[in-house]
This record gives C-alpha cells, structure tokens and sequence, in this order.
C-alpha cells in the first residue's frame, strides 16, 4: 500500500467536506489530466455516498417525524424524540445526531490518514463493487 501523503490529505478534507472536496478534485483531475490512484477513487468516491446516503437518512427522518407528529399520543413521543435527538446539546454543542455523525467522519477520516481504506458494511461494498478499488 504505496499511498502518497497528498492521496491521505485528499481523502481526510473529502469526508471533513461531505464530499463537496471529492467533486472539486474528481474535476480538476479530469481537467488536468491526472490519474487518480485505486486508494483515493475509493475514498472520493466513499465520502460522496456517505454524504448522499446521510442526506437522503435525514430527509426520511423529517418526512417521517412531521407524519407521526399529527397523532395525537405517538405524536408527542415522536417530537420529544426529535427535540432530544437532534437539537438538545449533549457534548458541548453536539445532539446526539451530531455526536455520531462526527464519530463517524473521524473514523473514517484516521483510517484514510493510515493509509487504509475505511470500511462501512454496506458502503464500502458498494463503492468497490462498482468503482473498484
């Protein structure tokens, strides 16, 4: 595993990012003609999908908690859950949505800075089924 300092710099500001980095750098590699290497395809492409996956989680969330607020007892759990969940500070300024999303992209992100690719179950599969890696 030869993977350059660069390639592990890419792939830790991908994830920080949310994949905003990864699309940045997949253009300008096309412009400038640069191969991208087996190592970081696989983590540009991983923080692109995490972040897709995260957003479309979100939206579902949101959709499903202002359904089931209109129930008339569920719908008050489903709100205290939302309220604890997602705004209520737990670490510092971190909800507990918040706090997990953060554990996540450091996770990923000091597997990259080791120069190994991070493994999520079902993602990871994904991503080297259909872009190699």
């Amino acid at each position: 595993m030869n993977n350059t300092l660069v390639d592990r710099i890419v792939s830790i500001l991908s994830y920080y990012t949310f994949g905003i980095f990864s699309i940045i750098w997949i253009i300008f590699a096309n412009v400038t003609k640069k191969r991208i290497s087996p190592f970081l395809s696989f983590n540009l492409y991983q923080a692109i999908f995490v972040s897709v996956c995260l957003a479309v989680i979100s939206l579902i969330y949101s959709i499903a908690i202002n359904f089931i607020s209109v129930i008339p007892f569920i719908g008050n759990l489903a709100k205290a859950f939302d309220l604890f969940f997602n705004q209520t500070p737990l670490y510092f300024t971190f909800s507990v949505s918040g706090l997990l999303v953060t554990i996540l992209t450091t996770y990923l992100a000091i597997m990259s800075l080791l120069g190994k690719k991070p493994y999520l179950p079902v993602v990871s599969d994904i991503i080297t089924s259909n872009f190699g890696g």
